[in-house]
């Protein structure tokens, strides 16, 4: 399976890139996920009790679980004014 993650802001500098496909053997969730990409960019786990999610774009929550060809966009909370 694969799935797309799309990096914004924060988690974008961190990454070094705006996208990326991940290879998943199994549908995990959002935070199992996000765990594999810490594994790989350390960084993100400064910031990952900030971040939200977006699945498919709708908003998300960790607890989802992925399926083949899904998309993810990783970003910091959304300020207004």
């Amino acid at each position: 399976m694969r799935v797309k993650v799309r990096f914004y802001s924060a988690h974008r500098e961190i990454v070094g890139k705006a996208e990326e496909e991940i290879k998943i053997e199994k549908s995990i969730t959002i935070n199992d996920l996000m765990e594999k990409l810490i594994e790989k960019y350390p960084e993100l786990e400064k910031i990952r009790d900030s971040t939200l999610y977006s699945l498919n774009h709708r908003y998300a929550k960790g607890d989802e679980r992925l399926k083949d060809g899904d998309e993810i966009a990783i970003f910091p909370p959304v300020e207004g004014g």
